[in-house]
């Protein structure tokens, strides 16, 4: 089945800027990340745009994308909803900050923040679970959609914090969460692997190199490396970021090459 790149681009991007928000929700949370709350929530804001925009790319009739949101049981519908819950909420969260506004509201978005991208990253995945295609119709996916945009996430943000030179303890954190995006994303993606057969079909070698090795392996690394050597976060975010991004593009790349019908399938084995 061919990949659809703009899909796979939307969720990629748009979840890793969710993501990257999220982060600095838990930040702001823990009384961290003062020098990085404005920047990072500017590139999530951007990251989630690009990524809506991807989506829309998909569509031949990009203006016929509001025929579509008129059905609030469809996934294109929740997607974009909670999309721009995320976008408005980033943007009274950087209003806030810039007005230097009451600790407990700027709490308040950073929990919602962190709320938005678990739900959104989980819907994404969910939107493709079907009976018509046997390898998506599996609660492990939506899953697994989570996972691999935490932790791309993460290592977003562990790079925006070596970026804007933080404090040690908001670069450590990032590297602990790098490290722990990293290990959902193994064991979500794993799981999936294993329950859709793609961890030992056709796609192994770039299921088990790109998606568990780079994907996962390598946030875990170097998100542990920063967390220790916080001098050089910025290098090592680089690498857990590009890794955690190749890896979850791989992920929805291999989730549409895998994507057979049920009809398909009868049609081979008969």
């Amino acid at each position: 089945m061919s990949v659809q790149w703009s899909l796979v681009l939307f969720t990629a991007i748009a979840g890793t800027g969710a993501w990257m928000f999220a982060c600095t929700g838990i930040a702001e949370l823990k009384g961290l990340g003062k020098k990085t709350a404005v920047p990072t929530t500017i590139v999530a804001l951007i990251l989630a745009i690009a990524g809506g925009f991807a989506s829309l790319s998909h569509l031949s009739h990009p203006e016929r994308v509001f025929g579509a949101l008129g059905h609030p049981t469809s996934g294109i519908f929740m997607e974009a909803v909670l999309l721009g819950l995320i976008v408005l909420c980033a943007i009274i969260y950087l209003i806030l900050v810039k007005r230097d506004a009451a600790k407990s509201a700027r709490k308040l978005f950073g929990v919602l923040g962190i709320i938005l991208a678990v739900v959104f990253t989980f819907a994404c995945g969910m939107s493709y679970e079907m009976s018509s295609r046997a390898v998506w119709n599996t609660f492990t996916l939506p899953f697994a959609y989570l996972g691999t945009a935490m932790v791309s996430g993460c290592a977003g943000y562990l790079l925006m914090t070596g970026i804007c030179k933080d404090d040690i303890a908001s670069i450590e954190t990032a590297g602990n969460e790098t490290l722990l995006g990293g290990i959902v994303s193994v064991l979500t993606a794993f799981i999936y692997g294993c329950v859709s057969g793609a961890a030992g079909g056709s796609v192994a070698a770039l299921f088990w190199i790109v998606v568990i090795g780079c994907g996962g392996i390598a946030p875990i690394v170097f998100g542990k490396i920063a967390g220790n050597n916080t001098a050089k976060a910025t290098a090592y975010g680089v690498i857990a970021l590009a890794g955690a991004l190749v890896g979850a593009i791989a992920f929805r790349a291999i989730m549409w090459m895998i994507g057979t019908t049920v009809i398909n399938v009868f049609g081979t084995v008969l």
